[in-house]
This record gives C-alpha cells, structure tokens and sequence, in this order.
C-alpha cells in the first residue's frame, strides 16, 4: 500500500471519519445523493506498524497531535531498512525502531525529526472545510448551492 501511495503521489493522514447522518455499515444507512457526510478527526486513532509504513509512501504525510503512532521491532529487517530507504525516509526511523525492544508510541516532534512526518499538521489541513476555498482548489471539493439557488433557477416544465 505504501508504495502505490508513494508513486500516486498522495498525501496521508492518520484519522479516522465520523459520519454524520449514519455509519455507511448499518442496514439501514443509504447514502445521500450519493455520498456519505462525514468528519475527519485524529482523535483517539491509533496507528501501529504496518500503518507507519504506509505512512511512509505519502507525499504530505500528517500525524496530527491527538492521533497514536507506534512502531515495534519488525522482521525482515532488510526489507524494511530497503523500503524506508525508497521512501525517502532518512535512516534515524529505523535506527529508533532497531533501538526499542517493546511497541512504543512516537511522540510528533520525533515523527518529525526522523522524517516520518512532514508537518506538524492534523487531517483538518487535508480535509478541512477551508481546503475548498484554496487558489487551487482540490479536485475533492464539492460545490454547495446557494441558500437562494433554488429561487432563481429558471421554472421546470
């Protein structure tokens, strides 16, 4: 996952979505107009080793201040030495996963020192609200209508 990540070039947050009207997994729960309404928030997420590297392959990579990372000594040492490497990520990420013995959680100014993160930002600066009033607008933002939209569309027949 990390590397299709990495090669779209996509940015990455560790969060999870509230929905707002209902959970797109219940029964009973249709999506309206085709979407589902939801918030994106970090906290209380929890993100462990192999969500880091996936992590990892992101071109913004976000891990806002109420979201947990943690990392725990891998196998296959090489390969996961190899990946980092590819991703760009400098060699002070596996050296603090080489030096723990047990699963620790990172603390954000560490994510950023080892070059795991690329921000000290949350989800919001991915998924917020003002995202959409950017010069560039993202390709994800969906227009709302007007309060008097309706008003002064011409009269169907």
């Amino acid at each position: 996952m990390g590397r299709l990540i990495h090669e779209r070039k996509l940015d990455i947050a560790v969060a999870r979505t509230d929905f707002v009207d209902c959970d797109p997994g219940a029964w009973n729960c249709l999506a309206k107009e085709g979407a589902y309404a939801g918030l994106s928030i970090d906290a209380g997420v929890e993100c462990d080793s192999a969500c880091a590297l996936m992590v990892a392959g992101g071109a913004r990579r976000l891990v806002g201040p109420r979201a947990r990372l943690s990392l725990y000594p891998m196998g296959q040492k090489l390969v996961v030495k190899a990946y980092l490497d590819e991703m760009a990520i400098g060699p002070a990420l596996f050296a603090a996963i080489e030096r723990r013995s047990t699963e620790g959680q990172l603390d954000p100014d560490m994510m950023r020192r080892v070059g795991l993160t690329t921000g000290p930002q949350s989800v919001d600066a991915l998924t917020g609200s003002t995202i959409c009033k950017a010069v560039a607008k993202p390709d994800n933002c969906r227009g709302l209508p007007a309060a008097n939209a309706q008003a002064d569309a011409p009269a169907k027949l």
